[in-house]
């Protein structure tokens, strides 16, 4: 007797979809990621529509839709993705290496690759769209400040940074300065830039030592 069908009623007789391999659905997502992220590295945001994604990642615009409601969400996402492997830090490396490392990368995903141009565009569009502005803060600041903040608290615990530090303005302190640089073109956006950034932010943020010297007294201000 040959077996019986799958019983999609049947909470215990999932469909094959679901019994072999990745779901085609997380298939798909993850090939619209890919394919948003390719092209803003392309192309930038304008480039990055809903038709292109889809054509490039091989579905439909309502597949797209399933997951994300704008093309800025799925564009920066997708990039996000794209970027990701900038973020790679040793497992044993302490606070201050890791700020370093991650303000080291940040700079050369913004100088090395389309990277710096695509984030002052997305950056000035936002200005005007509310949603791409969300997208931005969500999927691109809200992730990468997570992960600094919890370097902190890992710092903070381990005695490696002060007990008394505030994460959110660390995390300013350390990558305002990069952002800026990025935004305004005022001057170089270098690695050697950023060296001397974490080095000062480190000198305010690690615990005093008998050896670091005293600060000098504020001059007074003439009246």
């Amino acid at each position: 007797m040959s077996p019986s069908p799958p019983d999609p009623s049947d909470p215990s007789d999932p469909p094959a979809a679901s019994r072999r391999g990745r779901p085609r659905s997380q298939a798909s997502r993850e090939a619209i990621l890919a394919a948003a992220g390719e092209i803003m590295m392309e192309g930038g945001l304008k480039a990055a529509t809903i038709d292109a994604i889809a054509a490039r990642a091989g579905v439909g615009k309502a597949t797209v839709y399933k997951w994300w409601d704008s093309r800025g969400a799925v564009a920066l996402e997708g990039f996000m993705a794209k970027a990701a492997d900038s973020w790679n830090l040793p497992e044993d490396a302490t606070a201050p290496e890791a700020l370093r490392i991650i303000a080291l990368a940040a700079v050369k995903l913004f100088t090395e690759s389309s990277g710096g141009p695509l984030m002052r565009a997305l950056t000035a569009d936002a200005q005007a769209q509310p949603d791409l502005a969300r997208a931005l803060r969500e999927h691109w600041l809200a992730p990468r400040r997570a992960v600094t903040a919890e370097i902190i608290r890992q710092g903070i615990r381990r005695g490696e940074l002060r007990p008394d530090l505030d994460t959110d303005v660390v995390m300013d302190l350390i990558f305002g300065p990069v952002y800026f640089r990025l935004l305004y073109g005022h001057a170089e956006l270098t690695e050697s830039f950023v060296e001397q950034l974490v080095d000062n932010a480190l000198a305010g943020i690690t615990p005093r030592t008998e050896s670091r010297a005293e600060p000098r007294p504020v001059a007074e201000i003439p009246n």
